[in-house]
């Protein structure tokens, strides 16, 4: 009788155990929670993170308010890759929770920080859309911008900057907006003058082209013009050196025909007694041989022009 009273009693301490369980669990998830606000409200980013999982993994901890402090704690811990789960998790769980466009807002600048441009432009364009009067429009915009402008998209980024400056001229994003203004500005001054750049450099070239070849061509005339009066020189200079040897010998020639004359007349007077004296007369009345003296002397007159001719070439050339 003993042993089964224990055993009742046994089983009775473990029904209330076991129904006592869900309560120790919605204290301990409680506990998380709040441990978790307070590592959120004192900075400590790693803390809250991990206390607010703990707490949003119980049913009655899983609210938005919960969420949205994990989402934020996780930003300024710098995980954003579970901070952008994070946000697609809020927004099919709590769509209507006054924070959704928040949510919707920092998912689209988590997507800019990370670099992830065209994601980024369309989930702020569609928070824009929907929040038209919501005070982080202009900053939607901002960030709009800036992914156009990482994308070099600097005509469509500096429209939206123009519009931040003129229309939201209360927002913090003003001056940040108005100095990418003047960047684009800058950019494309820099754009025209490198292209100004790049044309005169084409055009020098093609005109520094133009003369190379031009010089080219014109050392090249000169060379042959040159070498045509250099080779026609050397022909004259041949032709003017065949005729000197042809008058050379036709003046050996006439100094031996001479000779062979004077020879043969002294040799006539010495058998005839005429004196040298006598001989000298007669021989200069001698037609014959005062034609070949004029002869001779026609011939030396012609290679000595000749010579002179052809030295006043070579020094004409030779300048040249």
């Amino acid at each position: 009788m003993r042993h089964n009273f224990n055993i009742k009693k046994i089983f009775a301490l473990l029904i209330v155990f076991v129904s006592m369980i869900p309560l120790f669990a919605a204290e301990s998830g409680t506990a998380a929670y709040v441990q978790g606000c307070k590592a959120f409200s004192d900075g400590d980013w790693d803390s809250a993170v991990f206390l607010l999982k703990k707490a949003v993994a119980y049913p009655d901890n899983d609210t938005a308010d919960a969420n949205y402090m994990l989402i934020q704690a996780e930003i300024y811990s710098g995980d954003e890759r579970s901070a952008l789960s994070d946000c697609d998790d809020f927004l099919l769980s709590f769509p209507k929770s006054a924070y959704s466009s928040r949510i919707s807002f920092t998912k689209g600048k988590i997507l800019y920080n990370l670099g992830e441009y065209d994601k980024a432009i369309v989930v702020l364009s569609d928070f824009c859309h929907q929040n038209e009067n919501d005070g982080l429009y202009a900053s939607a915009l901002f960030y709009i911008a800036e992914s156009l402008y990482s994308g070099y998209k600097y005509k469509e980024a500096e429209s939206i900057y123009e519009t931040i400056v003129t229309k939201y001229s209360e927002s913090d994003k003003v001056s940040a907006a108005q100095y990418r203004i003047d960047s684009i500005a800058q950019h494309s001054r820099e754009e025209k003058l490198l292209y100004l750049l790049k044309q005169t450099g084409e055009e020098y070239l093609a005109a520094k082209e133009d003369y190379e070849k031009q010089l080219r061509l014109y050392n090249s005339e000169a060379i042959n013009t040159t070498r045509e009066k250099l080779v026609e020189s050397q022909l004259k200079n041949r032709e003017l050196e065949a005729q000197i040897k042809n008058l050379e010998t036709q003046i050996l020639e006439l100094k031996n025909e001479r000779d062979r004359i004077l020879a043969e007349n002294q040799k006539g007077a010495s058998e005839l007694g005429v004196t040298d004296t006598t001989f000298d007369q007669e021989v200069t009345k001698d037609d014959s041989v005062r034609n070949l003296k004029e002869k001779a002397l026609m011939i030396q007159y012609l290679l000595d022009s000749q010579k002179k001719n052809t030295e006043n070439s070579e020094k004409k050339d030779g300048g040249k």
